[in-house]
């Protein structure tokens, strides 16, 4: 059965050689390009004939960028996946000996005995465990959100980045509108990130101040 915290990845059936897998005969021109050459922006059809010929370089650079970040992306995807099923599966054996534990505290029910302050201690031992585990989850589906986002940014990137290099002349006003159409669901991705950046910061603050009332 799969896990309900799954993540679906729409490069999810690549492995993980194909996003490693670059020319090798390339990697010494890729070092020497200068940064202003990464991103030649809308005027990038004004190019020199002496810069069209590192044309193929730069592209070759920019693949490369582009399969490394979908790398970390799909690694860091894998590693939440993990992490999340570790913790279905540790909230489970907590649950477990909390049943036992509220088990044991009923049959010491009606007493002040040692062994009902061990249950008690116990018991609050495991309410803590759950808690932070609770917590843990959250900043982890705020992380999934993250990805989703920092995916579909990149995509419009993309987008966007073939609008730009073409020129004005032979834009047609639907090519226009596209490029306006991305352009406003950038923003609102950028903004959605910013607000999850603000929900972890609310978040972290709470649990500090949560954390000073009870010490």
């Amino acid at each position: 059965m799969q896990s309900k915290y799954s993540i679906f990845c729409n490069h999810s059936c690549f492995s993980l050689a194909d996003f490693l897998e670059v020319d090798s005969d390339s990697e010494e021109e890729e070092e020497e390009e200068e940064e202003g050459n990464l991103d030649p922006g809308p005027s990038m059809h004004f190019l020199s004939l002496t810069e069209e010929t590192q044309y193929p370089t730069w592209k070759k650079t920019l693949l490369r960028r582009s399969k490394e970040a979908e790398m970390k992306r799909f690694c860091k995807a894998q590693a939440i996946q993990r992490r999340l099923e570790e913790i279905e599966v540790t909230f489970r054996e907590l649950e477990k000996q909390g049943i036992k534990v509220e088990q044991s505290l009923r049959e010491e029910a009606g007493t002040e005995s040692e062994l009902k302050k061990q249950w008690m201690n116990q018991l609050l031992t495991l309410i803590q465990k759950k808690n932070s585990l609770m917590s843990e989850e959250s900043d982890l589906m705020i992380d999934v959100q993250e990805l989703k986002l920092e995916e579909q940014q990149w995509q419009l990137d993309q987008e966007l980045r073939r609008y730009y290099n073409l020129e004005d002349s032979l834009k047609t006003s639907e090519d226009y509108e596209s490029e306006k159409i991305i352009l406003s669901q950038l923003v609102a991705i950028v903004n959605q990130r910013s607000a999850l950046i603000e929900m972890q910061e609310r978040k972290r603050l709470s649990e500090l101040s949560e954390l000073s009332m009870h010490q």
